[in-house]
């Protein structure tokens, strides 16, 4: 996974300009306790919250907004919801 992190900060740096706003897509089991966890992770980050649940209520898509120093606030991000069960990272 580091690898993957790694690769992924180097995409960043080459196509994103920080500071800057980033947009995070992430799919989660639809039951509260999940999106709450999301918002307590970028609660500091005065980010802007989206969601949408999916046809049969199962699922939740979430979108943030948040504004970001460099690719390693992405990257700390992301690691951070990925340790919540059953989220996907989009």
């Amino acid at each position: 996974m580091d690898d993957f992190y790694q690769r992924f900060k180097g995409t960043l740096e080459q196509g994103h300009s920080f500071p800057s706003n980033y947009t995070f897509k992430f799919i989660v089991p639809a039951e509260q306790s999940n999106i709450a966890k999301i918002h307590t992770i970028f609660e500091k980050a005065n980010a802007s919250f989206s969601s949408r649940d999916s046809r049969n209520g199962k699922y939740a898509s979430i979108t943030v907004n948040a504004l970001v120093n460099d690719a390693d606030d992405v990257i700390i991000y992301y690691r951070q919801v990925a340790a919540i069960h059953g989220v996907m990272l989009l």
